[in-house]
Formats: C-alpha cells, sequence, structure tokens
C-alpha cells in the first residue's frame, strides 16, 4: 500500500514522450439569447439555465471540440470549433440577449447557418461526427425552420428551457409589454417543439418546473463515442519515486545485515 501512495505522490522531475489514444467528437451548441430566454420561470433564468447546461457539457467532454452559433432576430457564429474549452466558456458567458436586436426569434437562420458550418469544416477533412445542441424555449419555430437540412448533424439535440404556465420577460428595468400596455407572457413552446423533433429526427429533453431530462442529455452526449483521432503524444513529468524507494530498502537491509557492538564504559 505504502508502494502505491509514493508512486501516485512520490517525486516527478525530468519529461518523457507518452503514447495515448484520445476519442473526440465536435460539439456545436446553439444557442437562443432572444428576449424571451431571460424569462425566470426556470431558475435563475432560461438563457442562465441554458450556460450551466454548457458548461456542464463542456466539463464533461474534455476531450472534445466546441463551437457555438447565438441567434435571437438573426444567427452568428461566436466560436468557431475549438479544443480551447477555457475561451470557449468567456464566449459562452458573453452571449446575452444585448448581441442582436429585440425584434423576434429566428430559428431557421440558426439551423441553417450550422448546417452550412458543419458541411464546410467536413470539406476540410473533418471526420469526427458533429453533435448539434439547441437551447431554446421554442419561441420562432417556424414551418421554414423544421424543414431546414440538417445533413451534417451527426446527431441532433433538442433541449426546451421553460414551463408551460410561462413567465413575464423582463426588460429594461421592467417587463416587456404589449401594445395595450399589457405585461407579455413567455412559456414554451411544446407543440413547436415536438414538430422540429420530428421532422429533424432529433432528441428532445425537456428542461422545466415538470420535468428535468438534464441527466438524460449528459449521459447521451457523454456515451457517445466518438471517432478515433489516433495516436497522439503527449509530454509528462516522469516519476522518478523507485529510485527513492530502492535506495530505502537499501538502507533497511544494510541496517539489518552489518551489526555495530555498543561498549559501556
Amino acid at each position: 500500500m505504502a508502494s502505491i501512495l509514493i508512486a501516485l505522490l512520490g517525486p516527478s522531475f525530468g519529461k518523457s514522450k507518452s503514447e495515448v489514444s484520445i476519442r473526440s467528437k465536435n460539439i456545436l451548441f446553439v444557442l437562443d439569447v432572444s428576449l424571451s430566454m431571460n424569462a425566470r420561470d426556470v431558475s435563475p433564468s432560461r438563457l442562465e439555465k441554458a450556460h450551466t447546461i454548457i458548461t456542464n457539457i463542456v466539463n464533461q467532454n474534455p476531450t472534445c471540440q466546441f463551437g457555438l452559433i447565438a441567434f435571437a432576430s438573426g444567427a452568428s457564429l461566436q466560436c468557431p470549433l475549438t479544443f480551447d474549452s477555457e475561451t470557449f466558456l468567456v464566449f459562452t458567458q458573453t452571449a446575452t440577449s444585448s448581441l442582436f436586436d429585440n425584434t423576434g426569434t429566428n430559428t431557421y437562420d440558426a439551423l441553417r447557418l450550422s448546417n452550412n458550418y458543419l458541411s464546410n469544416y467536413k470539406k476540410e477533412g473533418n471526420t469526427k461526427p458533429n453533435i448539434v445542441v439547441l437551447l431554446t424555449d421554442g419561441e420562432g419555430i417556424t414551418d421554414e425552420a423544421t424543414s431546414v437540412s440538417t445533413d451534417a448533424f451527426t446527431t441532433f439535440n433538442i433541449v426546451g428551457i421553460g414551463t408551460e404556465l410561462g413567465s413575464r420577460i423582463p426588460y429594461q428595468k421592467s417587463y416587456k409589454k404589449d401594445q395595450n400596455g399589457e405585461d407579455v407572457f413567455s412559456m414554451l413552446q411544446k407543440e413547436s417543439l415536438a414538430g422540429l423533433t420530428s421532422n429533424t429526427l432529433a432528441k428532445y429533453f425537456e428542461v422545466s418546473d415538470k420535468k428535468n431530462n438534464e441527466p438524460a442529455l449528459y449521459s447521451s452526449i457523454r456515451n457517445y463515442k466518438g471517432d478515433s483521432e489516433g495516436i497522439v503524444k503527449i509530454e509528462t513529468a516522469g516519476n522518478k519515486y523507485h529510485y527513492f524507494l530502492i535506495i530505502a530498502l537499501t538502507l533497511i537491509i544494510l541496517d539489518v545485515l552489518i551489526t555495530i557492538k555498543t561498549i559501556t564504559i
């Protein structure tokens, strides 16, 4: 037992090359940042919950590449696919409703941009599977959006965030109003989400007051087997505990074999 602890914690110095086989996949997040995502029917808000879900997926898949497309009235690539998870998460946290104007939600543009981006990425020699995760409350899903091509998606996961009861939408230190001055309520658009799920052969995960499919989402992505990237050489510090262990054992043996006579005066 002691030798095992020494091996784990023992002194390490020098550098050595190790060969490891790493399995990886591309995970592209498509994040709805429209005003309705600021609704607080899911704590602390739909958008903050989406940020948390993205962070958890990143932390659970350390060998993957991550990319981010944000959308509201339009769509834009906020972060290309990258292995730099820390930088990616910075881009994720800055993806808020302030990125676009407040004139609606264009899910069609977001999915079209996602498919085009992954198609072009594949043409550059990418062979890893492309996992797409759409996080939205379902507002702005039109017939055009449900018919968009998703050929470049290896798997498509739709995360519906919100409740059927709905909530007011925070806006300019108050709440968004309609033309009559009444508070606008935003609800989870389950029918629209179901239609998009069916037409694109996606998997649907709901995060609401009645359902919490987060664990199933995490498991589905984490357990998806990516293609092998082959042998990768990594540089590690060499653990030299065994040298010190040999010296210690030698001294113990010498102490047992060599006896020193003592003279009492």
